[in-house]
């Protein structure tokens, strides 16, 4: 799921329940409406102010509104790693975004042992359109700098992960094909990929 959308129910419903807010649904009607001193009183800020991504390519979420995270996500860089954070909820993120909108999010060291490892393709509108560990989806084939590596994520054959790990650490080009599709990313900020992440789908 997106920035926007994983943290949409999550944060609304735990942060807002400070205003005695009931059910997600109202919290998502309702938080466009809570004013930037009330958003101060509970240290977001201000709800204008997009997060900044430092030098390494991490960015810290834990104060933020679904506002700031929507703008962030629009405003995401391409053709790099960003690695997203939230303490305050404990999820982790990593995201690279193409220079067509695509959003890729890899999933290779799970901070949770029992879930396992995979990746998401969205398209602009924040909507999955491909996963690693659907039946509908077909095959899938990763290309590395043109090296293909089919489905690294595939159950079968575990050992196939260790190896896509080892080489993206210096690919330049993630190339991912399926259905006819072909989506580009550059892998720009590669010594990201060994932070781990939140891998639940």
């Amino acid at each position: 799921m997106t920035l926007h959308s994983q943290f949409k129910t999550v944060f609304l419903c735990s942060t807002l329940s400070f205003f005695a807010l009931t059910g997600c649904e109202s919290v998502s009607k309702t938080s466009s409406k809570v004013s930037s001193k009330a958003l101060s009183m509970i240290g977001l800020g201000d709800k204008n102010k997009v997060p900044e991504i430092d030098k390494k390519g991490v960015v810290d979420i834990s104060k933020t509104t679904l506002e700031q995270i929507e703008k962030l996500t629009q405003n995401m860089p391409t053709g790099q790693w960003v690695y997203i954070e939230n303490d305050l909820q404990g999820i982790y993120n990593l995201q690279n975004k193409s220079k067509d909108g695509h959003m890729l999010l890899l999933r290779l060291n799970c901070k949770n042992p029992a879930q396992r490892p995979g990746f998401i393709i969205q398209n602009k509108e924040g909507q999955d359109i491909l996963k690693a560990h659907d039946p509908q989806a077909g095959a899938i084939q990763f290309l590395v700098d043109n090296k293909n590596y089919s489905n690294p994520f595939d159950l079968v054959n575990i050992k196939k992960l260790d190896q896509f790990k080892t080489v993206l650490k210096t690919a330049k080009v993630i190339k991912i094909f399926n259905a006819s599709k072909l989506y580009t990313f550059e892998n720009g900020k590669s010594e990201l990929l060994t932070k781990p992440v939140t891998c639940k789908e």
